[in-house]
């Protein structure tokens, strides 16, 4: 009967985590939906804001950027696009990292206290058996 109790508990508290994981996925997506990179260059003549794609959302060209060439304006702004990517990708890194290494720990806590067995395949018996329970 220990046993089964034990079981059971562990069994409520991952789903718990889980829960709570999948809340705080929920959030992250919202917040990077949000998100933006900003990129400078040609001595912050040029600035660019770029999306969690890389698109460009925004350019402002300073007066004094005109004076560069037509090909050093246009390297200026190209410049200023890659580092608004990297900007956007190292947030993007950031905002990720805690999900990405408590989901990794859960999911290493939940193997070992399960015996061994995939933590997927506990949840889709999980999912069999809610689906089974509401027939």
């Amino acid at each position: 009967m220990d046993d089964a109790v034990d079981a059971g508990s562990r069994l409520h508290d991952m789903v718990a985590t889980i829960t709570r994981q999948n809340t705080a996925l929920r959030e992250a997506q919202a917040r990077m939906s949000e998100l933006r990179g900003t990129g400078r260059a040609a001595g912050d003549r040029v600035t660019v804001e770029v999306d969690r794609f890389g698109a460009l959302t925004g350019l402002r060209i300073d007066p004094r950027a005109l004076r560069l060439s037509t090909e050093a304006l246009a390297e200026a702004i190209l410049d200023a696009a890659r580092q608004g990517v990297r900007d956007v990708r190292a947030r993007a890194d950031e905002m990720m990292r805690p999900l990405v290494t408590g989901s990794a720990g859960a999911n290493a806590v939940a193997d070992a206290d399960l015996g061994g067995h995939d933590l997927d395949d506990i949840l889709a018996a999980l999912r069999d058996v809610r689906h089974d329970l509401r027939m």
